[in-house]
């Protein structure tokens, strides 16, 4: 069997074996990039994600001012109900009240009549 002219030589001449070294480096080199890449592209999600939760917590705010105002009108308009069926049913009372008090008048102004035409 043949030596290799490599191996008679003395051990500090030697060259080393086949950049075995500089093979891992470059392969951990390679996967510290690929992290790299997956970790920015994994921030600019995280930046979509926290853009889009700032403007659904705006919106929020805003959806909740205009219902606070709404609920204010809507307590302000059933009030406002309130106070003119109130006033239609007291405009009611009154004008049942007007009508008798028409009924009467002509009520006495028949009987008054029969009395001077009986008296006659």
């Amino acid at each position: 069997p043949r030596r290799d002219w490599k191996e008679e030589l003395p051990p500090s001449v030697r060259p080393h074996p086949p950049c075995v070294m500089s093979s891992k480096v470059e392969e951990q080199q390679a996967k510290m990039k690929a992290q790299d890449e997956q970790l920015a592209v994994l921030g600019a999600g995280v930046d979509r994600i926290r853009h889009v939760g700032r403007n659904i917590q705006e919106e929020t705010k805003s959806q909740l001012g205009l219902l606070d105002r709404l609920e204010a009108d809507i307590d302000k308009t059933t009030t406002d109900i309130r106070e003119e069926t109130k006033h239609a049913e007291a405009v009611t009372v009154s004008g049942q009240t007007f009508y008798m008090y028409i009924c009467i008048a002509i009520l006495l102004l028949v009987m008054v009549l029969e009395v001077i035409i009986g008296l006659q």
